[in-house]
């Protein structure tokens, strides 16, 4: 984030005709400080809407403190934490599945499209039931 906040990327390509104000490194700091504890979400394989899902996470995460749920488009959501703690639990504690559906968690970004997001890969954790003890070998399940 604080890298992003060294960049003047964001009023190249503008119309002359167009107005732009350039932001100082503090002050883009400042307005995104509020999001450093925002996470970007979308559920896999299956579209839901705004308050099963908001109401399904709630359930799933149980957080001690108030978050805020943003839908972005393009079935990506913002899920902004009151405590960096319950935040840190999310990312802890999954995977997380709803309703056998698997969802994706990103941190959040400056300037995010929903519409240019593309995801490069996927943390998934395999379960082996039975697997019999001969088989298992650490080097091969890696």
């Amino acid at each position: 984030m604080d890298m992003e906040a060294n960049s003047d990327d964001d009023v190249e390509g503008l119309r002359e005709e167009l107005a732009a104000m350039k932001l100082s490194r503090e002050t883009k700091l400042c307005i995104r400080k509020p999001w450093s504890n925002a996470l970007i979400i979308k559920l896999y394989g299956r579209a839901v809407g705004f308050n099963f899902l908001q109401s399904k996470l709630n359930l799933l995460w149980k957080p001690a403190w108030r978050i805020d749920y943003v839908a972005l488009g393009k079935d990506f959501y913002s899920v902004r934490f009151s405590v960096k703690n319950d935040m840190d639990a999310v990312l802890k504690n999954g995977p997380w599945f709803i309703g056998g559906h698997f969802l994706s968690i990103r941190p959040w970004e400056p300037f995010f499209k929903p519409t240019c997001a593309s995801v490069s890969s996927i943390a998934v954790r395999v379960r082996l039931h039975e697997l019999l003890m001969e088989l298992y070998e650490p080097e091969v399940l890696k």
